[in-house]
């Protein structure tokens, strides 16, 4: 249907006189290039840049708020540990590591922000030192203006795409900042260190998913370089690094979910039990 109709417009278009023609054409890549311009820019400060956490500082105090109330639960654990093994080596040195833990949760767990923001910033420092001059090319919309309009559209459209990635990227970010005191926290309590486990390597993927963004525009950007007398294979490689970061962002969050769930179904029976049951709903 979409495609009868693009063939109906350009025929119709064909049709007209070749000055009107020329006219609306120009008009909408005109439109084409005045969209692309603050969505190049968008993507780029994506790609470069994170969020500052603590403007979310009030929502991670809510979640820290809510761990240390368990605090006291695990000392108490802990103290009963000692008492019930202190005829036993093995759990009087279980109990010591857990009263290790349950001490590295307390600290960890407040200096949970300080630490999520280190991370932010080594990220965009990394990404800012791999990023180039040549890649700001990618991002200038001026360079557009001597195409014709179905090539802009071609990257307009992967430009979207990439956006989206990054939109969402950000938006676990913002989530990063409430789930990273709770993954520390399961963590360190060794029962739920799965869980933890889980939560963290999903946060570090996020965070540093933007160092793999520039890494693939570095090496498009290679490639476009090897041709640069074509115009057309160098828009190409340009259309196909964003829309390369779109997909390899969804795929490694994919993977990673996938991954958890896998080890979730290794590690309880019962979860593997109700995944199946929600399958055979859907």
């Amino acid at each position: 249907m979409l495609r009868v109709l693009v063939m109906g417009l350009w025929e119709s278009v064909a049709a007209m006189p070749s000055e009107i023609a020329n006219a609306l054409l120009g008009v909408f890549k005109g439109i084409l290039v005045a969209f692309l311009q603050p969505m190049l820019e968008a993507v780029k400060v994506m790609v470069t840049a994170n969020i500052n956490p603590y403007d979310f500082q009030n929502l991670w105090q809510v979640v820290v708020s809510v761990i240390s109330l368990f605090y006291v639960l695990i000392f108490i654990l802990v103290g009963l540990k000692f008492l019930l093994g202190s005829y036993d080596a093995v759990q009087r040195a279980e109990a010591k590591e857990w009263f290790k833990d349950a001490i590295v949760l307390v600290i960890a767990v407040n200096a949970s922000l300080l630490i999520y923001s280190l991370l932010l910033s080594i990220s965009s420092a990394v990404s800012l030192t791999l990023w180039n001059s040549d890649l700001e090319k990618i991002f200038d919309a001026q360079n557009l203006d001597a195409l014709n309009i179905i090539w802009i559209g071609m990257f307009a459209f992967s430009a979207l795409l990439a956006g989206f990635s990054l939109v969402i990227r950000q938006l676990f970010l913002i989530a990063g900042v409430m789930l990273f005191p709770a993954g520390i926290a399961l963590y360190l309590v060794r029962p739920l260190r799965f869980y933890g486990s889980f939560i963290l390597n999903f946060i570090m993927l996020a965070v540093f998913m933007q160092v793999i963004d520039v890494i693939i525009l570095i090496a498009l950007n290679l490639v476009s370089a090897q041709f640069s007398s074509v115009q057309s294979i160098g828009l190409l490689s340009m259309s196909v690094g964003l829309v390369l970061i779109a997909v390899v962002n969804v795929i490694a969050f994919f993977l990673s979910l996938l991954n958890a769930m896998l080890s979730a179904l290794k590690q309880n029976p019962a979860v593997g039990m109700v995944a199946k049951a929600v399958v055979g709903v859907l």
